[in-house]
């Protein structure tokens, strides 16, 4: 039996995004790029709502069309960073231990768009049972205090069974997904369609053929991210590099994931 532990690079890993600084920059500019390009369409719309009369109907449905063209806008630079992940993934998975460079901008976009495919299948099962949660919160709430503190939230919590069902249910899907997570995106390196990527048979599977590493390399990416955050909470200014950080953490993912490829998924390759 082949072993599942240490045959995956960490510091290497760890090192990666510093291959090359420049496109480590370019990673991080997409934060700035994104509210970059929301401004145009936010001073088109204060434009128009501020030269047209408008009645109730007309500025609900004007505001709405402004948030979906920023949302769509918005978007489009980190559609860009994910299909930049996904190609970071495939790069190592080719013996590529370099960042690799920001061409062919259609592929990219292509990539990204299949991995925020993949984001809103694993996303719209927590925001479903967090929503219900929440819905089923509202008329205990409401009769405990007018005010809307986190003790009254507690209490209508505790004395509702189905809404801390669903928001529990919401809680554990979710660490559920920030396991398999990671392996779908592998998966979708590997050929695999956003669909095929998120079978569940297929990808425990796949986690089974080198589950130690796996699994450690699960708890250093989020011991790191975890770290940052209580770091963060005691260190307020830290939150400017909240971002940046994020990204640098998804990069040592790529590689590491690309590494478990040549590991233990070799005959996919």
């Amino acid at each position: 039996m082949k072993k599942k532990f240490f045959r995956i690079n960490l510091l290497q890993g760890f090192l990666y995004p510093l291959s090359a600084p420049r496109r480590l920059l370019a990673a991080w500019l997409v934060l700035p790029v994104s509210l970059a390009v929301l401004v145009p369409p936010i001073l088109f719309g204060l434009g128009l709502g501020g030269t047209l009369s408008l009645d109730l109907h007309q500025g609900v449905g004007l505001t709405l069309t402004v948030l979906a063209v920023c949302l769509l806008v918005g978007s489009i630079p980190f559609t860009y960073l994910a299909g930049y992940l996904l190609r970071c993934r495939k790069q190592v998975m080719k013996g590529n231990s370099v960042l690799p460079p920001w061409t062919e901008g259609g592929k990219l976009l292509q990539d990204g768009g299949n991995m925020d495919a993949l984001g809103l299948m694993f996303g719209l099962p927590t925001l479903f049972f967090l929503g219900l949660g929440l819905t089923v919160l509202v008329a205990p709430l409401t009769h405990l205090s007018t005010h809307h503190t986190w003790i009254a939230f507690l209490l209508a919590l505790f004395g509702s069974g189905a809404g801390l069902l669903f928001l529990s249910l919401a809680l554990m899907y979710y660490l559920f997904v920030l396991l398999v997570a990671p392996m779908s995106t592998l998966r979708l390196a590997l050929g695999s369609g956003p669909w095929q990527a998120v079978q569940m048979k297929a990808v425990l599977q796949d986690i089974g053929r080198g589950w130690g590493d796996y699994l450690l390399c699960c708890i250093l990416v989020w011991g790191a991210s975890i770290s940052f955050q209580l770091a963060q909470g005691a260190f307020f200014p830290l939150i400017l590099v909240s971002f940046p950080a994020q990204v640098y953490l998804q990069l040592v993912w790529a590689h590491l994931l690309g590494q478990y490829a040549r590991a233990y998924l070799a005959e996919r390759m």
